[in-house]
């Protein structure tokens, strides 16, 4: 299957080196199976953490038997791994797809600057290649994952740096340019097929997602409005001290603040694109974990921003996937 992806806004991938010459796939792939594990879990899926210590791990020996017992593949692996893993893969068991990226050159990146990275205005072939059977619920799934990425999100990296500070560019946003033509690549399965298929997953598992990882169910999305540096600085209730931002004094120990606001090795949970660039609109995303925090933060953001904003969350927009 070949994707055909234009830049929107420029698109990071970096290296060890902190630049980026090159998209790396491993940057694409990571971005795919994040918003991929929230979709599962809206749709009532388990989906590990990779990055985790409750990530999935095939056991061959207990994968063998089973098979001798005459399940299949699909079967055997819905005892261990959640649908997720059996996609991207874990310890024990390899992604069942690789990708290719196609029609860059050199010339479509910049070295350095605000906007270092992949130029806006490129178009690159992403080539998705099995590398084992992908059965239908997964292509579903696969497919929807792009088109939320398309219209809802945006991937690779420095997609929280705040417009109005001196990193603040909107990164990561793209257009897929042949959705269409993606459709034929599976017509067998539709939304109740995967909920089924996944909620017997999360059953044989007997897991539940952990309460701080990303639920699409609580996805909310505010479009025609930004949030720059300060306007986000007082939705957090930071302050500049220096080059740095801090809690304000009474807020350290907000627990709801701190995990909207990250930390060292754990993204922020806001998301905020600008219209500096031909054919964006600007908007904000972000999660939480809970319908109360929704109506919470839904609270905070009409300080910020006035009562008629358009509030959007990840339930309703599950509903037109169908």
């Amino acid at each position: 299957m070949e994707v055909k992806i234009r830049t929107l806004t420029p698109l990071w991938t970096g290296d060890v080196d902190r630049k980026c010459e090159t998209l790396k796939e491993t940057g694409i792939i990571g971005s795919l199976r994040w918003w991929h594990e929230a979709l599962v879990r809206g749709l009532g899926g388990y989906a590990c953490d990779p990055t985790s210590n409750e990530k999935c791990k095939l056991d061959h020996k207990k994968f063998d038997n089973s098979i001798k017992k005459g399940k299949s593949v699909q079967e055997a692996l819905n005892e261990q791994i959640c649908s997720v893993c059996q996609l991207f893969g874990c310890t024990g068991w390899k992604r069942r797809f690789g990708i290719q990226i196609n029609g860059l050159t050199s010339t479509d990146f910049r070295e350095s600057g605000q906007k270092a990275g992949l130029k806006e205005k490129r178009t690159f072939h992403l080539d998705i290649l099995p590398l084992s059977n992908i059965d239908h619920n997964q292509k579903w799934l696969f497919k929807k994952t792009l088109l939320i990425i398309e219209n809802y999100g945006a991937i690779g990296g420095r997609t929280t740096r705040k417009p109005g500070s001196y990193q603040g560019t909107s990164y990561g946003l793209i257009q897929i340019k042949n959705y269409r033509e993606l459709e034929s690549w599976n017509n067998e399965s539709n939304i109740e097929n995967v909920k089924d298929w996944l909620k017997s997953n999360k059953k044989n598992l007997n897991k539940n997602n952990n309460f701080n990882w990303f639920d699409f169910r609580f996805y909310w999305l505010i479009k025609g409005e930004h949030l720059d540096k300060d306007h986000m600085n007082n939705l957090l209730r930071l302050e500049k001290r220096g080059k740095r931002s801090f809690p304000k004094s009474g807020t350290e120990k907000d627990e709801f603040l701190n995990f909207l606001r990250g930390k060292q090795g754990v993204s922020k949970k806001i998301f905020s694109f600008d219209k500096s660039f031909e054919n964006i609109e600007a908007f904000i995303f972000g999660y939480v974990r809970n319908k109360e925090e929704l109506n919470k933060l839904k609270g905070m953001l009409r300080i910020e921003l006035g009562e008629y904003m358009d509030f959007k969350v990840g339930k309703i927009i599950m509903r037109d996937l169908e």
